[in-house]
């Protein structure tokens, strides 16, 4: 995972990193508190309370990011009409992941009686949401979990061949939102090959996970020489293989 890779090179001490990790574990609780801010007022229907919960500038996009719209005054603009052609509406959050400054929630979300799944990604500051993120259920033919699986028995293994095996030719990988990192199998088995060596102990455990239709989405506790990171990691599926990943450090 190219990511984890680029956390290994500024690690800390342990010392260090057991103060750093208590100051995350505040970050992350004061980063869920922003994002909840927003959600009662949605569900009450308090437009400016709603709105007053994002940063001026607040950025909406589809994930990964195609702009839908930039700043507050244009969201309270679309929530306004939203709640205007819409009697009833109402979302709840089912589950939720925290890495820093940023909140994956998989919500439900039901309008005029009609229920839907989604997932939101929010990035926040010390006060307020600074962008919103949707992925939307999208079909599959294949149950995108067991090859993700696959993939982390390989990782924990050291396998390299059964790594590289589980994604496709073109595999990309990203760093969130958008900037690509790696391409192709040679890539991949060149960057973890060389990874895996360096780390005999090297484990990653699942510690919550959500699934939209292709799209598993990893909060993973990896141990690399005696010390532990955090990481999250979105896998699109396409064909029973791995097409891209994206990853939120």
């Amino acid at each position: 995972m190219k990511s984890i890779v680029s956390i290994l090179c500024i690690c800390l001490s342990l010392s260090l990193f057991s103060q750093s990790n208590s100051n995350d574990n505040s970050n992350k609780e004061h980063a869920a508190a922003i994002v909840q801010q927003h959600i009662a007022p949605f569900n009450n229907r308090n437009l400016e309370q709603f709105a007053n919960a994002f940063d001026t500038h607040v950025l909406v996009n589809r994930f990964p990011n195609d702009t839908m719209y930039l700043g507050r005054d244009k969201l309270k603009e679309n929530y306004a009409r939203f709640f205007k052609e819409n009697k009833k509406s109402n979302v709840k959050v089912l589950n939720r992941m925290v890495l820093k400054n940023v909140v994956i929630d998989e919500e439900l979300g039901t309008v005029n009686y009609k229920t839907n799944r989604h997932i939101t990604i929010y990035e926040t500051d010390h006060e307020d949401i600074n962008s919103m993120t949707f992925l939307h259920n999208s079909k599959t033919t294949s149950n995108p979990e067991s090859i993700v699986n696959k993939q982390l028995e390989a990782y924990n293994k050291g396998d390299i061949d059964a790594f590289v095996a589980t994604y496709s030719s073109n595999i990309k990988l990203y760093r969130y939102p958008n900037n690509l990192t790696s391409e192709g199998h040679e890539a991949i088995r060149s960057e973890y090959a060389s990874f895996f060596k360096k780390a005999p102990d090297l484990n990653a455990q699942i510690v919550n996970r959500m699934v939209l239709g292709n799209k598993v989405i990893d909060n993973e506790k990896v141990t690399f020489n005696g010390n532990t990171f955090y990481a999250i990691a979105i896998y699109e599926v396409q064909n029973g293989k791995i097409t891209k990943v994206t990853f939120i450090q």
